[in-house]
């Protein structure tokens, strides 16, 4: 097939203000469509999404946390829309493609890669600065030459493309997807007490098992053990050099994770989620900012914490877990 791709940009959106300017703005580059679901946001940003030309704004009502579900319509929709040769490139609004991106070897392999073929990028991580970041040895499966298969995701933690058996997998090593959540810890730390809840009302998890998964500890001391690089200025150059501002972060005290979370509270009981690992935050404070600003659905009264000898012996436990399931797997770092 000669005929050049489109790129179509298919983006989960809730609350996403602090980046969706920046977001678009680089992706108006080299996008031809830019759909995004907006699920019920709070913020300016269904404005932000007016602002460009390119972008496709289709409401996602659902009150629930589910990824199956927006994945399927983002892609959906993108069929609809564009039914000519492309391909689907699945980025949340904290991913960043660098300014060096287009102008790559890489970048001309997707462009040729046959129908049925995953694309996959190394997301480094931005940390407290855009001047240094953390590189990893993964490459994340986010772009797919649509051949109309079937997306299979899962509710959470879901693979944002399809990924059929057959379909071969390029690694596009020259092309950086620059990933700015660790710019703002706060904001993950968010986003790991909520999955930790959500993964309790769900089910999906045995307790002590997401009690490690979601371990607060790990997701700061864990960044701060690996390597740091500085940034390279060609990630942002090209996008400044038209007048993009690639630094300045926003940052913000409770997230809509936080807020998600008292609604649990409200519906489930707090004494439900005692054994999470979400109790090294202030959830009375975060509860009286909710009142103060007229949110409903959250609790009317005090949230205490979590009684110290639960989270002593929840902490235990997880921690012998741990250590009989690398015992029974042989693994000779017992306790690392």
């Amino acid at each position: 097939m000669n005929q050049t791709p489109k790129i179509v940009v298919i983006t989960p959106v809730k609350n996403e203000a602090w980046i969706l300017d920046r977001f678009l703005a680089v992706t108006s580059q080299f996008a031809d469509c830019i759909i995004i679901a907006d699920q019920n946001s709070t913020d300016e940003s269904p404005a932000i999404c007016k602002n460009y030309s390119k972008v496709i704004l289709i409401q996602n009502k659902s009150e629930q946390f589910n990824e199956a579900e927006r994945q399927i319509l983002l892609i959906q929709k993108a069929r609809e829309l564009v039914p000519e040769h492309k391909i689907l490139l699945a980025l949340d609004a904290d991913e960043i493609l660098a300014a060096s991106a287009t102008k790559t070897v890489g970048w001309q392999s997707m462009l040729k890669a046959k129908p049925g073929t995953v694309l996959c990028f190394e997301k480094p991580d931005l940390y407290l600065t855009p001047n240094q970041c953390v590189r990893h040895d993964i490459s994340w499966p986010l772009g797919y030459v649509d051949d109309g298969i079937e997306h299979k995701p899962t509710r959470i933690h879901s693979i944002r493309i399809p990924v059929p058996d057959y379909a071969p997998r390029v690694y596009i090593h020259d092309v950086k997807i620059v990933h700015y959540s660790m710019i703002r810890p706060g904001n993950q730390a968010s986003k790991f007490r909520f999955y930790s809840v959500l993964e309790n009302v769900l089910s999906t998890g045995f307790g002590l098992t997401r009690r490690k998964k979601y371990d607060s500890n790990k997701l700061f001391m864990g960044f701060s053990k690996l390597q740091f690089s500085p940034s390279p200025s060609e990630w942002f150059n090209g996008w400044e050099d038209i007048g993009i501002d690639m630094k300045t972060v926003i940052t913000q005290k409770y997230n809509w994770q936080d807020f998600e979370v008292l609604k649990y509270f409200h519906k489930y009981g707090v004494r439900r989620f005692w054994l999470d690992d979400i109790w090294g935050f202030d959830w009375e404070a975060c509860r009286l900012y909710a009142k103060s600003i007229g949110m409903t659905n959250i609790p009317d009264y005090k949230i205490s914490a979590q009684p110290k000898i639960i989270g002593l012996i929840a902490s235990a436990l997880t921690d012998c877990y741990m250590y009989i399931r690398r015992f029974f797997k042989g693994d000779s770092k017992l306790w690392s």
